[in-house]
């Protein structure tokens, strides 16, 4: 069949297929995620000039977080470089997840609040997963607010994506460890209680209304300072072992584009 042939049959001339496990997508992003803290922390220890003490962080929490590392020169150019190695297919794995998902519930795989859920949550974390480059644009030098709100809508992007990726695996009963719902909502609450209190006493900082002090309590700092350390593995390296089982195990998937 010729080109016009195909026109006048309303048919395309092309189509690609691709066949793949989307949770491929999310482990190169969490290892670049983690590959950008780690050069970070490399470049602060050795090349940032500034006293630990004396940054706007530590002046408000007592201590520095995770941010810290990416927020002075060098390092600050350098993760702002790697950012795209996390940003490109974490958006495609958004992506790609809520099609898998839609295609599960059009096949009656899935239950169908699964696919509104993920059809609600969708725009909702491509919008937060591009913002969170906006934390290389302001300094907490400057604005802690600005620079600390795209690092909260972060800490939301995660949680969303474990809550809609729990409620998909139960539903189409595929949760690693022996399909254990159990220990999936046991993680799913905890992970929603810790994410609720690590946005909530880090937003009243950032307001000037601190709930801890954090200043000057030494237990109050070790407190929120093991909170945020908690929500971190179970944010990150939790997932990626979780996309790990799930990419080795789960069949792949196979998306046409005509």
């Amino acid at each position: 069949m010729n080109h016009a042939e195909q026109l006048d049959r309303g048919t395309p001339n092309y189509a690609v297929s691709l066949t793949f496990n989307p949770e491929i997508l999310r482990v190169i992003a969490y290892i670049s995620l983690i590959a950008m803290f780690i050069v970070g922390w490399l470049l602060t220890q050795n090349y940032v000039p500034i006293d630990p003490h004396d940054t706007a962080i530590y002046q408000l929490f007592g201590f520095n977080h995770s941010c810290n590392l990416l927020d002075h020169e060098p390092s600050r150019t350098v993760a702002a470089m790697m950012l795209p190695f996390w940003e490109i297919p974490f958006v495609l794995y958004i992506i790609f997840n809520f099609l898998r998902i839609h295609d599960a519930w059009r096949e009656g795989k899935a239950p169908r609040y699964s696919f509104l859920v993920a059809a609600c949550f969708m725009p909702v974390q491509l919008l937060l997963a591009v913002w969170f480059r906006i934390v290389f644009v302001w300094s907490p030098e400057i604005s802690f607010l600005a620079h600390y709100l795209p690092y909260v809508g972060f800490q939301l992007l995660l949680f969303l994506i474990a809550f809609e990726n729990a409620l998909y695996f139960r539903a189409v009963n595929a949760l690693p460890f022996n399909n254990s719902s159990k220990l999936a909502m046991a993680y799913l609450t905890l992970l929603t209680v810790v994410t609720a209190l690590c946005i909530t006493f880090g937003m009243s900082v950032a307001l000037g209304t601190p709930i801890l002090d954090t200043i000057n309590n030494p237990g109050e700092r070790l407190f929120f300072r093991s909170l945020s350390n908690l929500y971190f593995v179970l944010a990150v390296p939790v997932p990626l072992m979780v996309s790990w089982l799930e990419m080795k195990r789960s069949p792949d998937h196979t998306l046409t584009f005509a």
